[in-house]
């Protein structure tokens, strides 16, 4: 059969078919190189870095070292490419220019989570190291950037429901609790103190390691007003964002009703992966009997508990415990263990190496080396995010 019997329209489709393979089988370096945050602004333009200027695709040298190196990473820029190429890109601590905001973001900043490791009896397992741990985005491993044991310094939000819904005796406990809890930091922790209620968001202690002054300021905290819960949660992860710190928490006791944020969960919740937060919830209203049956009461503890799994902390109530033990003696407890956690948790940052793709979940998933020990962190995030 000659090639003039073959209709116009099948060659036409199988050019097109060819055009398209072509495009897809050879990725556009030079865009994902011109888009890293770390690329070298006057290589940005330069094919040569990728590939022979004047040569073909099936060439067998057209593709340069750092090319074949790319093209071996599955077509993305991970942090080892970087480090492997300095010619290419710059110092992680130099200035950047030239790329959008948004674009720095996604390529520079790193992931950070707070890991809690456990034994088959439940017991914290302290004393291992980063190659005990394995970490994975959307089933891919990532390499670990920094890693901090469990003697590393950690800065503490307690954040205090002081709405109308809080009932002034489970606003004494708080109090007591809050004192309590002050004692058990290490001399290098940094404690602050805000409430939610009238009034907005106060912080009713900055950031310290001193303790004599607690009890007197909580004196002055009174429920009243509505309960702006997200708002608060997000002006208290932007403060902790910006401490020197890396390992974060922020320890809220409320009723986890939100009446009157002009944020949403969603929204308090990106901000918590942006500092590398870790929220533990302690619902204080809801053990009791009554508030049981009522569903608003359900909904707000459901809240709690979504804030914090998301985050890799925990929801808490003061449940449990032997009968004769006070209601401060049960909460004493809890915040006993809760700070015994935070003093045990090692802390991982990553650079993400997997493709980005605006408002895609990505899961956060660590494992162990020792199969018998389990390792909890927050579940992940929505990139688009940081």
């Amino acid at each position: 059969m000659s090639l003039k019997s073959v209709p116009k329209s099948i060659i036409v489709i199988a050019i097109v078919c060819l055009a398209v393979w072509q495009a897809a089988g050879t990725p556009n370096h030079m865009n994902l190189y011109a888009a890293d945050a770390r690329s070298k602004p006057e290589l940005r333009t330069n094919c040569a870095i990728c590939h022979s200027p004047a040569g073909r695709a099936t060439d067998p040298n057209f593709l340069s070292e750092f090319g074949r190196a790319f093209k071996a990473s599955g077509n993305r820029i991970l942090p080892e490419l970087r480090d492997r190429f300095p010619s290419l890109f710059l110092p992680k601590d130099a200035p950047v220019t030239g790329i959008p905001d948004e674009t720095i973001k996604v390529a520079t900043e790193q992931v950070v989570v707070n890991v809690t490791v456990r034994n088959g009896k439940g017991q914290y397992v302290t004393g291992l190291g980063q190659g005990d741990f394995k970490l994975l985005e959307d089933g891919h491993e990532q390499q670990i950037q920094e890693f901090l044991g469990e003697d590393a310094p950690m800065a503490v939000a307690v954040l205090l429901d002081a709405s109308g819904s809080a009932l002034e005796k489970d606003m004494d406990r708080a109090r007591k609790a809050v004192v309590d809890l002050a004692y058990r930091l290490r001399p290098n922790d940094v404690l602050a103190i805000y409430t939610f209620g009238e009034g907005g968001v106060q912080q009713v202690r900055d950031f310290s390691s001193t303790v004599g002054d607690i009890k007197p300021l909580l004196r002055t905290v009174r429920g009243k007003g509505d309960s702006p819960l997200y708002d608060a949660i997000i002006q208290v992860s932007e403060e902790l964002r910006d401490r020197p710190e890396r390992r974060r928490a922020i320890i809220l006791l409320t009723d986890g009703a939100d009446s009157e944020s002009k944020a949403t969960q969603r929204e308090a919740e990106r901000k918590t992966f942006q500092a590398g937060i870790s929220i533990y919830s302690i619902d204080l209203i809801n053990t009791q009997k009554d508030a049981r049956s009522i569903p608003a009461r359900q909904g707000a503890a459901q809240i709690l508990k979504e804030l914090a799994e998301e985050t890799g902390g925990r929801y808490i109530t003061t449940e449990g415990g032997s009968w004769w033990m006070t209601s401060r003696g049960k909460l004493k407890r809890i915040f006993s263990d809760l700070i015994d956690e935070l003093h045990k948790q090692y802390t991982i940052a990553y650079e993400p190496g997997n493709q980005r793709k605006a408002g895609r979940w990505r899961t956060i998933r660590v494992t162990m080396a020792d199969a018998e020990f389990d390792a909890r962190t927050r579940l992940g995030y929505r990139e688009g995010n940081q």
